[in-house]
């Protein structure tokens, strides 16, 4: 007898159905847009020591020329930003307050507490904090949506948004500001992620692929938005009091987001699974005696069913004790913190490619748009293996090959810089399918799990690449990114193909699993141990 698929009683897609599709994509929005304001909110200001007691009718330039010391910079002679000469003597001194250029950014967050020369460093410190709360909110509201239902985890997490998100506007200090950041990643982490599975579990099966992708395209909307936004306020106050009343939008979309029937069913509130079922067929103009009837099918099913262990119980150890399925997590977690590294370091750092720093932003956003609808259709043509490994490599050349160019040449850089993107971009759509293929069924979840706790390790650190840079040469992180894009994606190569081939359930059957060979074909093990 055919299993019954929660959605066979209202259908795929409809009116019910997009009223959280629409939702989840919006939060995917304000993601981006939260996700990457750092770039834009506390970009690299040109500042300089602040005039002294007495001096105040020198003119800037006049200031310079006699009071700040002479440095070279890339080859570049220019006037120190955090020296200054007393006295009119040659003795340099550090700066404690500083004048700054507001001909280009009105106001930032680096002019508002000064975060300059010593402590430059603590812009980067507030995106990993961010990054942190990220990482954080997976652990806690992950669990927490299990027990107590996604639309009231999406509730609790919206009101932290919202709370956190007005409350930075008000921030009397950086610490403030950085600690209240922290919650504005836990609720945006906490909706988005618990939305995205609402989403998932309302739509049909045939459909999930297609709307993963659309999501994404959210996240890609909201990296443009935010450039927009950016180009025309240039204020870091209102930049952020656009995305919190934006915000203010998914409080209207939360009182019609329904529970999902797929949780209720399973914990056994069939009166509430009913209403929100019923609802949905009248939504969607389904058959209503049809889904009655499936409806007291499944709930006979769920009513005899207890939570078992069909494969046995599995955790993170699972992952390391065999030798297969070892050396896969292992290549696995590799690129998915090369991924994140590599994707969040480049978004973070369009302003260190030169020219306009909006424009560098909205190419970057831009590419993802053709990047997460190619992945697609490259996995299906091509197979997962090759798109995967051939989409790091390729990254990884076309990050080395923005090395060579600056100056007249600066186009080239670029160019070949937002290839990168497109690239490094696409594979980590592809690694999502990829890897959830790969672990068997017994560990997919753990496997999942740590992999995305291994990519936000990657994402905390991404933000320093920017004093890597300021402290050699900055063409030295592009040549990070190309060096272990390339051999992350080598690595891909020792994974096996899993395009139309059947999946392993058990530990056992994935040690079996090799490369683009059906599950009956594989060598038999014995049955009755099915998991560790």
């Amino acid at each position: 007898m055919k299993k019954i698929e929660i959605t066979d009683m209202f259908g795929k897609y409809g009116a019910f159905q997009r009223v959280v599709f629409i939702f989840a994509v919006t939060i995917s929005m304000f993601g981006a847009y939260h996700n990457l304001i750092i770039t834009i909110v506390a970009p690299d200001v040109d500042h300089w020591c602040a005039r002294t007691e007495g001096y105040e009718n020198l003119t800037v330039e006049e200031w310079k020329e006699t009071h700040l010391p002479k440095q070279t910079v890339d080859g570049v002679v220019t006037h120190s930003h955090c020296q200054y000469y007393t006295n009119d003597s040659l003795e340099a001194t550090a700066c404690s307050r500083w004048e700054y250029d507001t001909s280009f950014y009105r106001r930032t967050i680096v002019q508002e507490w000064d975060l300059v020369c010593a402590d430059r460093w603590l812009v980067s410190l507030s995106q990993s904090v961010y990054m942190a709360g990220y990482m954080t909110s997976m652990i806690i509201f992950g669990q927490l949506s299990d027990r107590i239902g996604r639309r009231t985890v999406i509730c609790i997490a919206l009101s932290v948004l919202l709370a956190a998100g007005f409350s930075t506007l008000i921030a009397s200090s950086f610490i403030a500001f950085v600690s209240l950041r922290f919650f504005v990643s836990l609720g945006v982490s906490g909706v988005g992620s618990t939305s995205f599975v609402l989403l998932m579990e309302v739509i049909g099966p045939s459909l999930r692929s297609l709307f993963g992708l659309a999501y994404e395209f959210g996240w890609a909307t909201g990296y443009l938005v935010l450039a927009m936004v950016a180009y025309f306020i240039r204020d870091w106050f209102y930049i952020q009091l656009v995305a919190m009343i934006g915000a203010l939008v998914l409080l209207i979309g939360f009182w019609v987001l329904p529970e999902s029937p797929r949780w209720l069913m399973t914990n056994k509130r069939f009166d509430a699974a009913w209403k929100v079922i019923s609802y949905a067929v009248d939504r969607n103009e389904a058959d209503r005696e049809e889904a009655e009837r499936k409806f007291e099918l499944l709930k006979a099913q769920c009513e005899k069913d207890q939570p078992k262990h069909i494969f046995g119980k599995a955790n993170l150890l699972d992952l390391l004790r065999w030798p297969r399925l070892r050396l896969r997590t292992l290549i696995l977690f590799a690129c998915w913190f090369v991924n994140s590294f590599t994707y969040y370091a480049m978004s973070l750092n369009t302003n260190d490619l030169g020219g306009n720093p909006f424009l560098n932003f909205a190419i970057a956003g831009a590419v993802e748009f053709p990047a997460y609808a190619i992945s697609i259709v490259i996995i299906n043509k091509l197979g997962r293996r090759p798109s995967q490994s051939g989409c790091m490599i390729l990254a990884g050349i076309a990050c080395a090959l923005t090395v060579p160019f600056s100056g007249d040449k600066l186009w080239l850089k670029i160019t070949f810089a937002m290839i990168g993107k497109f690239l490094i971009t696409a594979s980590y759509g592809i690694l999502y399918v990829y890897s959830a293929e790969i672990y068997p069924t017994v560990v997919r979840q753990i496997g999942m799990g740590s992999s995305s706790t291994i990519a936000r390790f990657g994402a905390i650190i991404a933000p320093f690449v920017k004093e890597l840079g300021g402290a050699t040469d900055k063409r030295v992180p592009f040549a990070v990114y190309s060096g272990i894009c390339i051999l992350s994606g080598l690595s891909v190569l020792l994974l096996p193909e899993t395009t139309g081939v059947q999946l392993p359930d058990t530990i056992l059957e994935g040690e079996a699993f090799q490369a683009g060979t059906p599950k009956a074909e594989q060598p038999q093990q014995d049955s009755s141990i099915t998991s560790v």
